[in-house]
């Protein structure tokens, strides 16, 4: 139930994470995310908070929320061909999100060094924030990523 928005810009070219439980297109069991790139430059797509992510009754784990916004935010990063692993995130939950509902997720860059990207990521359920991340992501050395022909499909 992760449709998006039809006439968006998907996802890159290639897919070096295809086994991600958050996005991986290998990954039959995993949350199936897939993100746009909007014209401002921020990414977005949407997840359905079904209630097998339940943490309380009715509610979604916020393990769950938390992989949900560093997903976002790594998306907005490779839509620029920008590969980085998480170095440091922080969430703030705003508001519980209850399941049957649909979670509408943003992401946009909001620094960056030669090395280290700052990002922000956000949560909505019906126009409401329910959950805001600060992120901080690290380029990758050569040998942390497996970028060979076996990891690499086209999107």
């Amino acid at each position: 139930m992760n449709e998006m928005l039809t006439g968006q810009k998907r996802q890159g070219k290639v897919n070096f994470h295809r086994n991600c439980f958050a996005c991986g297109s290998n990954n039959g069991t995993g949350f199936g995310l897939k993100f746009y790139k909007q014209e401002d430059g921020t990414v977005s797509g949407n997840f359905f908070a079904d209630p097998k992510f339940e943490g309380y009754s009715g509610i979604i784990h916020g393990g769950v929320v938390a992989t949900l916004l560093d997903s976002v935010m790594t998306h907005c990063l490779l839509m620029k061909d920008i590969p980085a692993l998480t170095g440091r995130l922080l969430i703030k939950y705003s508001a519980p999100i209850r399941t049957g509902t649909v979670v509408k997720l943003e992401a946009r860059i909001v620094g960056e060094s030669r090395k280290i990207f700052t990002l922000e990521g956000k949560a909505f359920v019906l126009g409401k924030k329910v959950a805001s991340a600060k992120a901080r992501y690290m380029r990758p050395k050569p040998h942390e990523l497996p970028l060979d022909s076996h990891s690499v499909i086209p999107v």
